[in-house]
């Protein structure tokens, strides 16, 4: 059996971390109750493994919709919320519900469909999903993208399944928790109580000895040797992110030693993080961003508000209001860039903090 795995895993039996574990049990807790959940954590840390082992272990009905692709539009076509998987069979449902899939699917050639065709083919299936199924259970995957959705009011979607059909169960996952906040609870919600749908479930790296006890293991399985060192850099190096250990673990499975195998994780990671904060960047539109990324990824001790300022101040040779500083920093925390920590600022992920150095301020 392989010990390491580049993609998302739904197999409960493979699913490692503790809290990774208690995070299925959440869900089904969740689900149980008819309740919703928002399942958060930093990208690669695993959310997706969690949400698809709790739909497989116990064989839910699902809808799958996968936003990943659109991090970063500021403008989301209906293209995104074509169904990435369809966890039932369609042939179970009525004529007019098959119908309705290949709507929202896009399946129908030659016809242009509308936003409100496309929501009312969508309510259309969930008021049948929820007659047919016993429990269901419908997945965003960084949902985040959502709040950019272009002609589909996503909040009165949400809204109408919490209020209409109660077989029916949401699920959200989201790696800019800052972002999510405002499609589930959005400052200007005509009902201020919106939020309380959500449970939040919160996904964590992993920690020094979790991280080593997971290397060690897959690599005894494998057959390869190794010393504490090299998985004590690893875990340094890689700064715990499941997806990335795991990239490391299965590199030497394959024959590479350890110091080839992190370095092209470090690459790797390199690569995703600069594309993630590029993404990030297009949202906001302003080299402040980046700017303060890069003050934040040269210390290795953090800045306070004061410092990031001034600095800030500096290079830009103008005064820069209280509300702009603390705008971006808040945005920065949402999004999972930065961390905060006894008043201090930091970039606390060594390939994200390499990543942010090799951007170029516009």
């Amino acid at each position: 059996m392989r010990a390491f795995y580049d993609r998302p895993i739904d197999d409960l039996s493979k699913l490692y971390g503790a809290c990774h574990r208690d995070a299925v049990e959440k869900l089904k807790k969740v689900a149980d109750r008819g309740m919703f959940a928002a399942v958060l954590g930093a990208r690669r840390v695993g959310k997706t493994s969690v949400v698809k082992t709790f739909l497989k272990h116990y064989n839910y009905k699902y809808l799958y919709f996968d936003l990943s692709p659109y991090i970063g539009q500021s403008a989301v076509s209906l293209q995104a919320l074509v169904p990435t998987e369809i966890g039932f069979n369609e042939k179970e449902l009525k004529k007019e519900a098959q119908i309705n899939i290949s709507v929202i699917s896009l399946r129908i050639r030659d016809v242009k469909v509308t936003s409100s065709a496309f929501q009312s083919n969508l309510i259309s299936l969930l008021r049948e999903l929820n007659k047919k199924y016993d429990k269901f259970i419908i997945v965003f995957d960084e949902a985040q993208v959502l709040a950019f959705l272009k002609g589909i009011n996503i909040r009165g979607l949400i809204q109408l399944i919490h209020n209409n059909y109660s077989r029916i169960s949401v699920v959200l996952t989201g790696s800019m928790p800052g972002l999510l906040e405002k499609v589930i609870s959005p400052a200007r919600a005509a009902e201020p109580s919106f939020a309380r749908y959500f449970e939040r479930i919160y996904i964590p790296r992993w920690r020094k000895e979790e991280t080593i006890d997971f290397l060690k293991k897959g690599l005894l399985e494998s057959g390869i040797s190794f010393n504490e060192m090299e998985l004590e850099e690893a875990y340094e190096e890689l700064s715990g992110i499941p997806g990335f250990v795991s990239h490391y673990g299965l590199l030497r499975t394959e024959g590479s030693s350890h110091e080839r195998a992190l370095n092209s994780t470090i690459g790797y990671a390199i690569s995703l993080w600069k594309r993630d904060v590029s993404s990030f960047i297009r949202i906001y539109n302003s080299p402040l961003y980046v700017e303060v990324l890069k003050i934040l990824a040269k210390t290795t001790t953090g800045a306070s508000w004061m410092e990031i300022r001034g600095e800030l101040e500096a290079r830009r040779g103008t005064t820069l209001s209280k509300s702009l500083v603390s705008r971006i920093l808040k945005n920065l925390l949402g999004a999972g860039m930065i961390e905060r920590s006894n008043n201090k600022y930091l970039v606390a992920d060594r390939a994200l903090k390499r990543a942010v150095l090799k951007l170029r301020v516009r």
